[in-house]
């Protein structure tokens, strides 16, 4: 029987949070998470790949915790991580629209204790 039946997917972790991106910014500008607490980002590229900056794709990343994951035009990819330290840290695309240095492509992720 075991063959005809799906296997048990494990949760992804304790908590999704669907992050949507395009060229004028992320859908979510503040992000408050738990330390210790499993996080997943599900990012979504709502560009195409004619966007011509940085061809569709959209990143998310924070530097801290090591983490960057990049959505391809329409389409959406995920990254879980456990922020292990309480702050206050900057999560940014580096890839389209001016990376870094436009505010719309930047965020701030809250990690408390």
């Amino acid at each position: 029987m075991q063959a005809f039946s799906s296997p048990k997917l494990q949760p992804v972790s304790d908590r999704v949070i669907d992050i949507e991106a395009n060229m004028g910014g992320f859908s979510m500008q503040v992000i408050r998470v738990k330390t210790g607490e499993s996080i997943t980002i599900r990012l979504t590229s709502l560009d195409n790949q004619f966007h011509a900056d940085g061809g569709g794709q959209h990143q998310w990343a924070v530097d801290e915790f090591n983490v960057s994951v990049i959505a391809q035009p329409k389409s959406s990819s995920m990254v879980t991580f456990v922020p292990t330290t309480p702050g206050t840290y900057t999560f940014y695309s580096d890839i389209c629209c001016g990376g870094r240095a436009n505010p719309a492509m930047q965020g701030t992720l809250i990690v408390e204790a």
